[in-house]
């Protein structure tokens, strides 16, 4: 090997072992963890949080009856923690907070406290939830408190900004169970039915 030839391989070896260095401290601890062509992994976490639109659609008697709610479109806004348990299955929790007026000008106040399980559909650069939450809704309507049960089925899209932040919509149809006691309760038993329309912004940790 000539002397030209070495003065090539040692100028090679200077430019590309700063570059091999580099890629290696780049790979993460847990990118073992990762199934083949996933994004995510065992232990990635998210937080969220979310704004946008309360609609309500009627109420149901056990009867099948249907009834008007007599309340007017309000806002909702939710914090929502999530973690991978596979690179496309999470559990998490939410909490959030709900207003709407009836025609006297009342205000109905929810306070939703769910646990979630998401099933997620990615396509680079896209992410697609499917979800269903299940926990209690604490109601209080001028002087009344109730505690009720609620389901909380749903889906979102996920635009991925960059590996730190991804921003969204998320389309929820929110089902409440409202026992009533006493005499009349097989009569004033109801089940709300009422959707969720809101924009997320989803950090990646």
């Amino acid at each position: 090997m000539n002397r030209k030839n070495i003065r090539f391989i040692s100028f090679l070896m200077l430019v590309l072992l700063p570059v091999m260095n580099v890629s290696a401290q780049e790979t993460k601890p847990n990118d073992k963890n990762k199934e083949p062509g996933a994004v995510y992994s065992l232990g990635d976490q998210t937080l969220s949080i979310n704004g946008g639109i309360f609609v309500p659609l009627f109420f149901q008697e056990l009867t099948g009856s249907l009834h008007t709610t007599n309340l007017t479109p309000g806002g909702v806004g939710s914090l929502q923690w999530n973690t991978y348990i596979k690179s496309n299955f999470t559990i998490g929790a939410e909490i959030g907070g709900v207003f709407a007026f009836s025609p006297n000008l009342n205000i109905l106040l929810l306070l939703p406290i769910t646990v979630k399980a998401s099933y997620i559909f990615s396509y680079f650069p896209f992410d697609f939830p499917v979800f269903l939450g299940t926990g209690i809704d604490i109601a209080k309507y001028q002087e009344n408190i109730h505690v009720d049960f609620m389901l909380k089925p749903g889906f979102s899209t996920y635009w991925r900004y960059n590996t730190s932040w991804s921003f969204g919509v998320n389309v929820a149809y929110w089902w409440i169970f409202q026992p009533a006691t006493g005499i009349q309760a097989k009569n004033e038993t109801r089940m709300g039915n009422f959707l969720e329309i809101s924009l997320s912004a989803l950090y990646h940790f």
